[in-house]
């Protein structure tokens, strides 16, 4: 970690700045730096981690509805040394907004009445909310869900992310319903946990039949209280899960996978699409005989124009170019575009831009990116200066615009009129 710090150093009749960098070192063999690298750092060792207090919230979840179901008034209690240890490692100088967060308060509600009875034998019939732990269960699999895509090596969209967390929160809100429902109510009419369920269910799909009802007046509290998070809660998660299908939408949602699988397609990486150069593309490409069954999937980060509409709505196009607002940078982009199932990739520079070297590293990195993803896709790159070809020589095809611009000029010299006839050559008449 270094840090620059100016300094003012009088001179007679000038006055220098300089730069004093400060270095800070910490050490990593540290035994907190060490079960830092270990439960947090470290993506498969975190992984695993909290893989195993997911599945041990839920399990102490179903140990109490099966307590529930055989009244037995031993309870499953959980362990909070983990949460201690992480809040020790997540330490940074501010205590309260570790002790503050909603996980550390609901692991507290459930752990501590377990230590009392430890200490006091005495109070071993205290009632433990273990069922809160369905929080924390839905807490550690918000955490954990984009490293457990990476572990087993698939990605899925955000929209199918925010659909699991607003049905993990719908569950969470109806296992604490009933299970606190089910508690509160046995110094009244001492439901059973099928009357709680079925309470529950009548009361959030909003039939309120009215033949279960809550008699004493703490249950009573917990079910206006539920409402109210209800109402709180699920509006912010089914708007969250309408922008991100509004923007799935406007970015041109996904390519189909068994699409993918079953038709051939390429992709057209550019950072701006401009008219011209989609029309020569597509002339071009489908001008072979063989390229006519193909889809061209056109994944550019800028929003569809006004022309491009146009041209992709015309019918001899419109069953064949797919266009996706997204980035070849990002893993999630390439995974929308089928990257990996392509049969070609083909990145294209701007030819119009204004500083070459400019759209050079921006193209640059995205054939980095693809290759990386894809490494077994043919990958097509336009470049414009020459000496930056050395950065791409993983590819598969490189033409250079300006190298090829100035062999045509020496040909040129060499025999009048070569340009225009190799000009005519490549270029496509007629699909001839």
């Amino acid at each position: 970690m270094s840090w620059n710090i100016p300094l003012l150093l009088p001179v007679p009749d000038l006055l220098f700045i300089a730069d004093l960098q400060v270095e800070f070192y910490v050490n990593e063999n540290t035994f907190k730096e060490r079960l830092k690298l270990f439960f947090i750092k470290n993506q498969r060792s975190s992984l695993r981690v909290r893989l195993f207090n997911f599945f041990l919230k839920v399990l102490s979840c179903l140990l109490y509805i099966l307590r529930v179901l055989l009244d037995d008034p031993r309870e499953e209690r959980d362990c909070f040394s983990e949460t201690m240890l992480l809040v020790y490692l997540s330490y940074k100088g501010n205590v309260w907004e570790q002790v503050l967060r909603i996980p550390f308060v609901l692991e507290m509600i459930s752990a501590v009445p377990f230590v009392i009875t430890v200490i006091l034998p005495s109070l071993r019939n205290l009632f433990i909310p273990v069922f809160l732990n369905c929080w924390l269960a839905k807490h550690a699999l918000e955490n954990m869900i984009n490293d457990l895509h990476r572990a087993i090596q698939r990605t899925h969209s955000a929209m199918f992310n925010q659909v699991l967390i607003l049905i993990s929160t719908l569950l969470c809100l109806i296992f604490t319903c009933i299970c606190g429902i089910q508690h509160l109510e046995r110094a009244g009419n001492n439901l059973t946990l099928f009357d709680s369920l079925y309470f529950c269910v009548v009361t959030f799909s909003t039939v309120g039949f009215g033949d279960v009802t809550p008699q004493i007046w703490p249950s009573q509290l917990l079910v206006v209280i539920m409402i109210c998070v209800a109402l709180i809660v699920l509006p912010i998660q089914f708007e969250q899960l309408a922008f991100l299908w509004m923007e799935r939408q406007k970015s041109g949602g996904n390519y189909s996978r068994y699409r993918a699988q079953t038709e051939k397609h390429v992709v057209l990486c550019v950072s701006c699409l401009k008219i011209d150069l989609l029309m020569d593309f597509l002339n071009e490409f489908f001008a072979h005989p063989r390229l006519q069954d193909y889809y061209v999937v056109i994944l550019c980060p800028a929003e569809m124009d006004v022309q491009v509409r146009r041209i992709l709505h015309i019918p001899l196009w419109a069953q064949r170019v797919i266009y996706l607002q997204g980035s070849a940078l990002k893993d999630q982009d390439l995974m929308r575009a089928k990257m990996d199932d392509a049969e070609a990739c083909f990145i294209l520079s701007n030819r119009f831009e204004v500083d070459r070297f400019a759209a050079d590293h921006q193209t640059i990195l995205r054939a980095w990116a693809v290759k990386d993803f894809a490494p077994n896709c043919p990958l097509y790159v336009q470049i414009l200066k020459p000496e930056n070809k050395f950065h791409i020589k993983f590819a598969d095809h490189v033409v250079c615009e300006e190298e090829f611009k100035y062999a045509m000029l020496a040909l040129n010299c060499v025999c009048p009129a070569t340009s225009t006839l190799i000009t005519l050559l490549i270029h496509s008449s007629r699909g001839q």
